[in-house]
């Protein structure tokens, strides 16, 4: 019969239990697990809020170019065209010869009493008459009449003829307030260069001007050749404003302004705007945060973003300077009307994508709840599954690895296969069963396992992954192997009774890929030779000269510790560096006299040549730029004005072996150079025609690595053959 008392006590010693597993350590991981996604959602949330801007913002960058391109595009041919127009003027041959004539008219043929006035500024007015006409200089209300230079009238509009001192020679019917801007306008341009008036209010009416130079029709085209002006003043009316309308625009807030930069450093509106103002009617001061103000102070054509308008309002603007004129033309959107939809929508998305957090949030704690009340069922169902994919795991690893081409195995701490593929066991001629178990030594032999240990004991002590090149004698078949030697901290084999060390191991046969590299190697090698030995052949007087300058170089690569590659692509192109020869005429290469400078240049073309030869032969380094750059001077002064560090160290080094090589060999025009003296030549020289360390480094290896006996010893050699 149970005791109650003790029936309670273990009923709250439960409860308590329970109520300690809810605040156990996984209680806090699932709330930290629930606090991070909730931190990663709103950061990929704000990331994506952010790309979505950007593209937003790219596409109305694009869309208000493209606008500003083609209303700038206008604008720049309305300009052009005036100008145009006045040029088709001031070029008239006619104009040109009879502007020169009525300023050669003495003084004291004017003041004779002549009363008929010359032929040729009859002329000139019916020249501008008609230009006047044609280009929009006469109102509609003005007759066509024409005046001299003494006489008003009141037409806005207005074209003249200036003589060198600014006196207007003939004009259409102006007033004299626009004579007299015609005029000021005149003294005001540099002389033999075109001049833009710009837009200036008279009364009630906007007027824009345009004035070219007129020169001498046999002089040149500047200062000096000016004999006059055309200066053209015209009423800016609304088809010129009508331009700044792109077709096709629907938003509401898209406009388009000119606008320009005053001395008291106030923005002008030039043109018409959204809020009514007229044109020429509305300043701002130059302060910070004028999108105005930002757009005219940095580089024309950019995209700006959160700047107030002149209504105070935030808006996306680009700009575009018009050519010829201080003006810029702004192209703007209120940011409000064209980010509308898109914030509409991240505003949506954002929503959803928290809706969607919430939902995985609850299902993380729903999935927590069930599994906290199911763990012991749970439990026992995650082993049976663990266990079932483990050994999927392993027959899906046998698949794979029996249907590779290389042998891969498994060896234990003690060198005992326990794990290989078909490859594997087809090479040790026996069933996969038969060889887990055994020993490396057992199946491959003392001499090829030695190798093998020695590289997996390496692996295991160093804990990284290592390469090996092994040579492996098959019967009467060579091959080489490259071994790759995993470390494992344990072995996922189910059959081993504990974790156990051991080192995977992957033998890929590259036999094919050596072979053919020694082949390209020998091949490569053996064309250099007759290369040489042809060009030994061609100039007697320079034979062995590459063959001691490539050991040389390659010896002074070694002293300055380079990498193997480009050891042996130093010693490359300094074998290669003399074929240009060649192509030299082989009297040059034997002339016993000194050589003139047009054929040392032909010697040195044909050096630089040696690239050119040898472009299309296929070499593991630099060797073709070597041989471009190798008569490059430290200082800039060689053939491709290379300089420094610039110059490949490989074509560095050559330059400084050839030279010292060309100074201790005799030539049949000179004696050769003691070995000392070259060396002092070098060090001389170091900093200006060659690198101070190459020079330092060869002289280390004449002087101190038998360098000097070995030169000695071929130079006495050529004088014995001699």
């Amino acid at each position: 019969m149970s005791d109650p008392q003790y029936s309670e006590t273990n009923e709250v010693s439960g409860r308590e239990q329970d109520t300690v597993s809810l605040f156990s350590p996984r209680l806090y991981g699932i709330a930290i697990l629930v606090f991070a996604i909730i931190l990663t959602g709103i950061f990929f949330i704000s990331k994506f809020t952010q790309m979505d801007l950007s593209r937003d913002m790219q596409t109305w960058q694009e869309k208000l170019s493209l606008i500003a391109e083609s209303r700038s595009k206008e604008m720049n041919e309305w300009v052009d065209r005036h100008f145009s127009e006045l040029h088709a003027l001031s070029d008239n041959p006619a104009l040109q010869l009879y502007l020169s004539e009525l300023q050669s008219l003495s003084e004291s043929t004017k003041n004779a009493g002549q009363s008929e006035e010359p032929a040729q500024k009859t002329y000139l007015r019916n020249l501008i008459m008609f230009t006047a006409e044609r280009s929009g200089y006469l109102s509609s209300s003005v007759s066509s009449s024409l005046i001299g230079a003494n006489i008003q009238e009141s037409n806005e509009s207005g074209l003249a003829v200036l003589d060198a001192q600014h006196r207007i020679v003939v004009s259409t019917a102006t007033s004299a307030a626009i004579r007299e801007k015609i005029i000021f306008n005149a003294k005001l341009s540099q002389p033999g260069r075109d001049s833009f008036i710009d837009i200036t209010r008279h009364e009630n009416r906007l007027l824009v001007g345009f004035s070219v130079p007129i020169f001498s029709i046999q002089g040149d085209r500047d200062a000096q050749a000016q004999i006059g002006r055309v200066v053209g003043i015209k009423v800016v009316d609304a088809s010129f404003f009508s331009l700044l309308k792109h077709p096709g625009v629907t938003e509401r807030t898209l406009e388009t302004v000119l606008i320009r930069l005053q001395q008291n450093n106030q923005i002008e509106y030039i043109s018409p705007l959204m809020d009514g103002s007229e044109p020429l009617s509305k300043q701002l001061q130059d302060t910070p945060g004028r999108y105005a103000e930002f757009a005219l102070m940095t580089t024309i054509g950019g995209f700006f973003d959160k700047r107030d308008d002149y209504r105070g309002v935030p808006v996306l603007a680009t700009s575009r300077a018009i050519s010829q004129t201080p003006w810029v033309m702004l192209v703007k959107i209120d940011r409000k009307e064209a980010l509308a939809e898109s914030d509409q929508r991240r505003a949506s998305m954002i929503a959803f994508f928290f809706f969607i957090i919430a939902i995985i949030v609850l299902i993380i704690l729903a999935v927590w709840w069930h599994a906290h009340s199911k763990r012991a069922m749970m439990m026992s169902y995650h082993f049976k599954k663990i266990a079932a994919e483990a050994k999927a795991q392993e027959s899906l690893l046998r698949l794979v690895a029996d249907h590779q081409p290389e042998p891969i195995f498994i060896l234990d701490s003690q060198h005992h296969f326990q794990f290989a593929n078909k490859q594997a066991a087809d090479e040790a001629e026996m069933s996969i069963e038969n060889l887990i178990g055994k020993t490396i030594n057992d199946v491959r032999g003392s001499a090829r396992s030695e190798r093998l240990i020695a590289s997996c004991e390496k692996a295991t002590e160093q804990q990284s992954t290592m390469y090996a090149i092994q040579q492996v004698v098959d019967g009467e078949q060579e091959r080489v192997l490259r071994c790759a030697f995993v470390p494992l901290a344990h072995i996922p084999m189910t059959q081993l009774p504990y974790p156990s060390p051991g080192v995977l191991v992957v033998e890929q046969d590259i036999s094919d890929v050596v072979h053919e590299r020694e082949q390209r190697i020998q091949t490569h090698h053996q064309l250099i030779q007759t290369l040489i030995r042809l060009v030994d052949k061609r100039d007697p007087h320079a034979a062995d000269h590459s063959m001691m300058v490539s050991h040389l170089a390659c010896e002074v690569a070694i002293e300055m510790e380079l990498p193997a590659s480009m050891v042996d692509a130093t010693k490359m192109a300094a074998s290669l560096m003399n074929i240009g020869k060649i192509i030299v005429p082989q009297e040059l290469l034997t002339k016993a006299q000194p050589l003139s400078e047009e054929e040392r240049r032909l010697i040195q073309d044909s050096m630089m040549m040696a690239a050119d030869i040898v472009r299309d032969v296929r070499f593991d380094g630099p060797v073709i730029e070597t041989l471009r750059q190798w008569q490059e001077r430290w200082n800039g002064s060689g053939p491709l004005g290379m300089s420094g560090d610039s110059i490949l160290i490989s074509a560095r080094i050559i330059a400084v072996a050839n030279a010292f090589i060309g100074m201790i060999s005799p030539r049949s025009w000179r004696h050769a150079t003691p070995i000392a003296e070259a060396s002092k030549f070098l060090m001389n020289e170091s900093g200006a025609l060659f690198d101070q360390r190459v020079v330092v480094a060869l002289i280390n290896y004449v002087e101190n690595h038998h360098g000097a006996a070995w030169l000695t010893r071929i130079i006495e050699g050529r004088r014995n053959v001699a």
